[in-house]
Parts: structure tokens; C-alpha cells; sequence
């Protein structure tokens, strides 16, 4: 079942579940009212009859006749002595005579049935002076009372039926009308699931409801998606290029030692010592790969609290010998503690001095400061410098600004990609700044302590 079929019946059954109840209500009241109003007209009559008529000559036999010109339709009056002996009686419906008469010593109105018809019965005590000599009986058949109240049940039926066919019909109208954007949205859904192409929502800004607001949503998770899609597109372009590039290269000194290799030793040297090397690097490129995929999908840090002096320290230490290039330290303080997980920061420390050392002419310079919840590490060096029109785009993966020279020192492409998730999932930044032939700065930011949103 649809849920515009669910909501228009809900908000059917709940509209009859307030009219059924209100109508007994009013059927009632209006019945209880029309009793009361039988009830006062009765005894309305019996006081007329008092006013006119002494006691003594009401139970005078004989004195049918009085009664008579006080005897409204459908109706009994009988006076009755204190045995409940019937003294004088009028009727105009013979039918109650049958009704057995009773003496009351005080005012009774009450409806009673009497051979399955309802009749209304009143008596008043007849007194001279304060003695009380007999009763004042009248019986009548509330035949007005009982066609008032079956014309109140047609009249509450007819409107009760009306108003059932109104509310099934509105409520399956303004349900559809509700749900008329929803069904816009999996419309277009569909269509999308069919075309595989993207697609947003028409929104309108002046309705701010809740189908306004998942609208706005499945917008936003498009566009998500269509950067993943695009990313994990050029992500595959890139990879393949790079492995295809190698294996090229091995293919094609595998087929020269298959040619030559045997009879030129220096060749076949040469050969071996190639696909050595390409089959490293694609070793080094998987590796690689396969960390910042850890990275993007399972961002569990270890973090612990160190000095990040004392770890730049090392990491100097650990890359000073490869190279002649001084890598030289400038703290702020003697000692500059934070939480983190000290192997990716590490990690993040050797991509960005191994790129400085591979790029640098003479020295590499490492700046830490302390700002405020932040630690700042800046490490500049003085080497050839990137072209401003590529610094966009130099954290993407694969992404080489010199791919001949990049081949040439080693690089994959991958370093400053790891290097930018692993400050992420630290809640930190990095930025790179740099033009052709100035240098390159290098700014990462990091917190101190660990982020409150960050499961370790």
C-alpha cells in the first residue's frame, strides 16, 4: 500500500472516529432536551389544572368532562384517590387505560414502556391544603418527541454519510497533493537509475517543508556522489596510465633480452637492472595505494602525547645523511607537546622533506609555532618552485607537475595525497605555497588536542 493511500486513510479513520462519537453526542442531548421539554409541557397541564380545578372536585366521580378542555393529543389524565382507585380520567388514546394506575406521594416524571411504546408519565400529589388526598395522573404518548428524534437520526445520518464521501474524497485529494513533490522525486530517481546520469531537484525557496528539505538532501547527496564518481574515474584513468607506463617499459626490455640479451651481456645488464627498478616502483605505487585507501576507510588513529620537537628532530636526523642538502630546525619553544598519533605524523613529516630534499638547492628550513589550540610547522626550501596555475591542483592523486623529472627522482604522485588525508583525519590543514622558481612553503596546521568527533 502507497503511503498516500496510508495517510488518507489514517486521516479518514481519524475523522470518523470524531464524527461517530460527536453524533452520539448530540443525539443525546438533543434527546435529553426533548424529554425535559415533553416533561415541562406536562406539567405545565397539571398546573392549569390545579389553578382551575379544586382538589375536591378532581376527585369528584363523574367529573370526566373537566378534564377534558385540559387534554393535549396522544395524551391520559386521571385523577386517583390515595388506594390508587381511578376517580375521574380523559383520554383521547384509548391504548392507555391499560397502564395501571399508582398513588405518589411526590412529583414523578419519568419515559416507561408499556407493551413495547414508550410513554411519559407525570404525577403530582393532590393536596387540600397540606394534606395530601390523592394523584394527579398523566400519560402521554411522546409521539412528537419520537418523530423529532427520526428526523434527528436522518438528518445526522444523511449529514454523517455526507461528510464520510467528503472526507475519503479530501483526504485522498490533499494526500496526493502532499505527496505529488515525493512522487516528482522518485520519478526522477528512477529516471536516473535508468540513465545512470545525474540529476538534481527542482527546489522552491519559498517552501521550506520537510519534502523541500529531502530534496535538498538527494541534491547535495548527488553532488557527492558525482565528485566520487569523478574522482574514482580519474583516480582509475591515473592508476592504469601509471602501471601501464611500466609495464610498457618491462614488456619492452624483457622482449630486448629475449632478442639480444644473451649475446650482449652489458644489454642484458641493462635489461634486468630496468625491470628491476619498474617492478619497485610499482611495488612502491601499490603500497602506496593501497595506504590511502586505509586511510579514506578506516580512519582509527592511535594517538598518544609526544613532543613534536623531539620528532621533527628524528625525522632530520633519519633524512640528513641521503642528502647534502642541510635540513635545518627553527622551534619557537624548547619544547611543543600534542596529541596525535606520532607514526602518521611522522609519515606526514618524511613526504613533505622528502619532496623538499628531491626539489631544494641548498637547505630546507622547519619552522614550529605555537598558535593559540594550533601548531604550525612551515618548511620552506629554496628549490625550483611550482607554477602558481597548478597549486590547486597538487594534492590530487597521480598529480605531477613534471612527470619526465617526477620518473626520474622516483615520485608516484601519492606522497602529498596521504600527507593531506592524514592531517584531515586529524581535524588539521595543509596548504602549499609556492611560484616558479621562489621556493616552496609548505604550512601545516594541526590541533593540539584531539578532536572531540575523532574515535580512536
Amino acid at each position: 500500500m502507497k503511503i498516500k493511500t496510508k495517510a488518507a486513510l489514517l486521516s479518514f479513520v481519524w475523522l470518523i472516529g470524531i464524527l461517530l462519537p460527536l453524533t452520539f453526542v448530540i443525539y443525546y442531548l438533543y434527546a435529553q432536551f426533548e424529554k425535559e421539554e415533553e416533561t415541562e409541557r406536562l406539567q405545565h397541564s397539571a398546573n392549569e389544572i390545579f389553578k382551575n380545578i379544586s382538589s375536591i372536585d378532581l376527585l369528584f366521580e363523574e367529573n370526566n368532562l373537566l378534564l377534558n378542555s385540559y387534554l393535549p393529543n396522544h395524551t391520559m389524565i386521571r385523577a386517583i384517590d390515595k388506594t390508587s382507585v381511578i376517580k375521574n380520567q380523559a383520554s383521547n388514546r384509548f391504548e392507555l387505560f391499560a397502564i395501571p394506575p399508582q398513588h405518589a406521594d411526590i412529583q414523578e416524571a419519568y419515559l416507561a414502556t408499556y407493551h413495547r411504546e414508550k410513554v411519559m408519565i407525570v404525577r403530582e400529589p393532590i393536596r387540600n391544603g397540606t394534606e395530601i388526598i390523592g394523584t394527579l395522573e398523566i400519560i402521554s404518548t411522546p409521539t412528537e418527541l419520537e418523530q423529532s428524534l427520526y428526523r434527528l437520526i436522518l438528518i445526522i445520518g444523511y449529514v454523517a454519510l455526507g461528510a464520510i464521501l467528503l472526507s475519503l474524497s479530501g483526504s485522498f485529494l490533499l494526500s496526493r497533493l502532499l505527496f505529488l513533490p515525493l512522487s516528482r522525486v522518485i520519478k526522477i530517481m528512477k529516471e536516473i537509475e535508468t540513465s545512470l546520469e545525474f540529476r538534481k531537484l527542482p527546489l522552491n525557496p519559498k517552501s521550506n517543508d520537510e519534502l523541500y528539505q529531502l530534496s535538498e538532501t538527494f541534491n547535495h547527496m548527488m553532488e557527492r556522489i558525482e565528485s566520487s564518481m569523478r574522482k574514482q574515474r580519474q583516480f582509475t584513468s591515473d592508476a592504469s596510465h601509471e602501471f601501464k607506463t611500466s609495464l610498457t617499459i618491462i614488456e619492452g626490455y624483457t622482449s630486448l633480452i629475449r632478442r639480444w640479451g644473451f649475446e650482449n651481456m652489458e644489454l642484458h645488464q641493462e635489461a634486468l637492472e630496468a625491470v628491476h627498478a619498474e617492478s619497485n616502483r610499482m611495488k612502491h605505487v601499490t603500497y602506496q595505494l593501497l595506504e590511502l585507501a586505509e586511510l579514506e576507510h578506516e580512519s582509527k588513529l592511535i594517538y598518544c602525547n609526544f613532543d613534536l620537537i623531539s620528532l621533527c628532530t628524528e625525522t632530520t636526523q633519519l633524512l640528513q645523511p641521503l642528502s647534502s642538502k642541510k635540513i635545518l630546525l627553527f622551534p619557537a619553544d624548547q619544547s611543543l607537546f600534542i596529541e596525535a598519533d606520532r607514526l602518521q605524523i611522522k609519515q606526514v613529516l618524511l613526504i613533505t622533506l622528502d619532496n623538499a630534499l628531491k626539489y631544494a638547492n641548498q637547505h630546507i628550513d622547519i619552522y614550529l609555532e605555537h598558535q593559540e589550540s594550533h601548531v604550525c610547522i612551515r618548511i620552506v626550501d629554496d628549490g625550483i618552485g611550482i607554477p602558481s596555475e597548478v597549486l590547486p591542483f597538487i594534492f590530487d592523486r597521480f598529480y605531477r607537475v613534471d612527470r619526465s623529472r617526477s620518473r626520474q627522482t622516483g615520485g608516484s604522485g601519492l606522497g602529498l595525497a596521504i600527507a593531506k588525508s592524514i592531517v584531515t583525519l586529524h581535524g588539521g590543514t595543509i596548504q602549499l605555497n609556492s611560484d616558479k622558481n621562489c621556493g616552496t612553503e609548505v604550512i601545516i596546521s594541526l590541533p593540539m588536542k584531539k578532536p572531540s568527533n575523532v574515535t580512536s
